[in-house]
């Protein structure tokens, strides 16, 4: 394996070890590599760059270690060898060393034979069971943080973003770096983490080791941008590429469904699933499988999405284990440094997540919260909503949360909640042609109830405001209403927004 030397002088002092170079580096760690003097074994030693100053890094280490330690000896989990503080503060962990690469190089060779990426994702889940079953969310599953040893097994790496579930408090949880490829959708609104959680993570690397690309990226592997990624959160991911065979679509459907109540429950369960088709891949039998076996769920959403032709032929790359190998990042940090450019938009997602309400036609019931995640065909044709809208026939207000003809890339989630970003006209999927107050004297504990109680809302927010402003309403769509969020709502924010929503 290569690793980068270190002039002595840089090389940290780690009781037992001789640092030998530099494995990689991220925003927060340091990973070596180096050599355990009384066992003469090869280690990765990872060097964190906060010192434990301050009771929040106290705590952070703390729960590194606590999650590595429970289930450091399983087979498929990278080994904790010995943990400890540098004399200026710093803390340090020694793990036993994989020198086979991880499955980010898997990945980047292209697809992998069915039967040989479903071992591969069957091992780790059964990891990941474990973890779950000791009371460890992983929270950060993606192919470089399942690295392969020596003889090619895999071992799940990287407990730097766990949370430790307790009975008498809240789980604990950090938001410093996520991946966004391989996160899933209710990670985007920052709810509390559960072991579904990293399910969804592990049916994406398995998605991944069958296709050669992740599933957050286009046909030709282009990754989705953050903006991109948010607008799908609701739809379902399409597994109807010819790469992934019949017996595994309907467990990737279910491991991957957006409603996290839908998923197997944890690892365990996965492994199970992968388990039972494990046969049926390696004597090449690829039937459809029993309509009764590993289902996705009744109520599974299945969305319409236009898939381009396949190449003609498929070419697979084995799985091996060279002796050379890329630098591989290891464990905490080291993919963390990937999301530093990220962070601030990020950062501006979850910030202007708020209350929506979807209006049906004037001849329908009366409103009702969008609490369901709705199939939805893929657009083929450009929006087109470049050009300026006409205020002056339509209801507005200053406090509106969107300003009048701003022009976004908006998402609901399974809650009912948005995800939306300013962008170009000409890229959007909403646009904002009215808006209001709502009435201070309607009593509510939130913008969603207040804006169903209020006929005001349902009386500005229509199709007939929205063809005054300008906008074409021939399209399919939905108008829907934005309000504050709840910390807005709790200042005094009463402000709504009412946006033509293209389906």
């Amino acid at each position: 394996m290569e690793h980068m030397t270190v002039p002595p002088s840089n090389v940290p002092e780690v009781p037992g070890v001789r640092l030998t170079g530099v494995l990689g580096r991220g925003g927060f760690a340091v990973v070596y590599a180096g050599e355990q003097l009384s066992l003469q074994r090869p280690v990765a030693v990872k060097v964190d760059t906060r010192p434990l100053h301050d009771e929040r890094n106290r705590r952070r280490f703390q729960r590194e270690m606590q999650a590595a330690s429970q289930i450091s000896s399983h087979p498929h989990v990278v080994t904790l060898i010995d943990t400890g503080v540098l004399p200026d503060d710093r803390p340090y962990l020694v793990m036993e060393r994989c020198d086979g690469g991880s499955l980010a190089n898997v990945v980047a060779r292209g697809p992998q034979p069915p039967a040989e990426a479903a071992r591969i994702i069957h091992s780790a889940s059964a990891a990941l069971g474990a973890a779950h079953a000791a009371g460890v969310l992983h929270r950060d599953i993606k192919p470089g943080n399942i690295l392969l040893d020596s003889y090619g097994a895999p071992r799940l790496s990287d407990f730097g973003l766990a949370a430790i579930q307790r009975a008498e408090a809240s789980t604990t949880v950090t938001l410093e770096a996520l991946t966004p490829a391989y996160a899933p959708p209710e990670a985007f609104s920052h709810t509390e983490p559960t072991s579904a959680g990293d399910v969804w993570s592990m049916g994406a690397v398995l998605f991944a080791l069958l296709t050669g690309r992740g599933p957050r990226s286009t046909w030709d592997g282009r990754s989705q941008s953050l903006s991109e990624i948010v607008a799908d959160l609701h739809r379902p991911v399409p597994t109807n590429d010819p790469r992934i065979p019949p017996p595994l679509r309907p467990i990737l459907d279910r491991a991957m469904h957006v409603d996290p109540g839908q998923r197997f429950r944890n690892g365990a369960e996965l492994a199970q699933a992968l388990n039972s088709v494990l046969p049926r891949l390696e004597d090449g039998s690829l039937r459809d499988m029993d309509a009764t076996t590993y289902r996705a769920p009744l109520g599974s959403d299945v969305a319409t999405v236009y898939v381009p032709p396949p190449p003609p032929t498929i070419t697979y790359s084995p799985i091996t284990v060279a002796p050379r190998r890329r630098p591989i990042a290891l464990i905490a940090g080291i993919a963390a440094v990937v999301l530093l450019a990220g962070g601030a938009a990020w950062g501006a997602v979850a910030a202007l997540s708020g209350p929506s309400l979807t209006l049906p036609p004037k001849s329908a019931p009366p409103p009702t919260p969008s609490t369901s995640d709705e199939p939805t065909q893929t657009r083929t044709d450009p929006p087109n909503f470049e050009g300026e809208l006409d205020r002056n026939d339509v209801p507005t207000s200053d406090d509106m949360p969107w300003e009048f003809g701003a022009c976004l890339d908006g998402a609901i989630d399974s809650q009912g909640n948005t995800s939306a970003t300013t962008v170009d006209c000409a890229v959007a999927n909403w646009r904002v042609f009215a808006g209001g107050s709502i009435d201070p004297d309607i009593e509510a504990r939130n913008a969603q109830e207040a804006m169903k109680k209020d006929p005001k809302v349902a009386e500005t927010c229509t199709d007939e405001n929205a063809e005054r402003a300008g906008i074409d309403i021939s399209k399919p769509h939905k108008v829907r209403v934005l309000g504050p969020k709840q910390n807005k709502w709790d200042e005094g924010q009463r402000g709504f927004s009412c946006v033509f929503a293209l389906n």
